[in-house]
């Protein structure tokens, strides 16, 4: 992170720096455009001086106070652009710890979901290509145990087709979809502790 200041702070600095270089110029480009009525004793010509040479120095001030606040916004942008890659990291990486849980508690995982999506208890579950080939046919076996041990209809099987997903399962009729795969499980839960996951990341 010392790193990352250090080049904020660095930006900061180039761009105070090339607006006081600025600021620098538009004075002595008054003062040179003043050199002849600063020679003549003509008190109309002195005033006329003394207001470029002002006017000069108030514009400087100006440029000089909006490239400190340029450099701070520039900071601030930069600072949150960090936290926002910082969150999603932590974010992901809790997407994948989910993905790669030992076999049996991912099915316990996908057969709860299924059993808690399921209306009728005839809907059929969709899995990404690899969940369908590896653990499939054992969540449709767990969740339909669920359902029976509600006392529900528990006849859910698994759908023909997959869908591009890093995992997690879909329940549909047909019509309606309920979507328990891990992104969108991510996504709800990203809407809610965001805040939280900040404060841990930077308090």
């Amino acid at each position: 992170m010392e790193r990352n200041m250090s080049g904020i702070e660095q930006i900061t600095e180039r761009i105070k720096a090339d607006i006081q270089a600025e600021a620098d110029a538009l004075l002595q480009q008054a003062e040179a455009d003043a050199a002849d009525i600063r020679l003549a004793d003509d008190k109309r010509q002195q005033d006329a001086y003394w207001q470029k040479l002002n006017a000069g120095t108030r514009e400087a001030e100006v440029r000089i106070e909006r490239a400190a606040s340029m450099a701070e916004l520039e900071s601030k942008k930069q600072l949150l652009a960090q936290k926002q890659e910082l969150v999603s990291r932590a974010f992901g990486e809790a997407l994948n710890m989910l993905a790669a849980l030992p076999e049996n508690q991912y099915v316990s995982m996908l057969a709860g979901f299924a059993a808690k999506g399921a209306e009728a208890g005839n809907e059929q579950l969709i899995f990404s290509q690899r969940d369908r080939t590896a653990v499939g046919k054992k969540v449709c076996v767990a969740a339909n145990e669920l359902l029976t041990a509600q006392g529900k209809p528990a006849n859910l099987t698994m759908a023909e087709t997959s869908r591009p997903m890093a995992g997690g399962v879909i329940i549909t009729d047909g019509r309606i979809d309920v979507n328990f795969s891990l992104e969108a499980l991510i996504a709800s839960g990203r809407n809610e502790m965001t805040e939280q996951v900040a404060k841990i990341l930077f308090d």
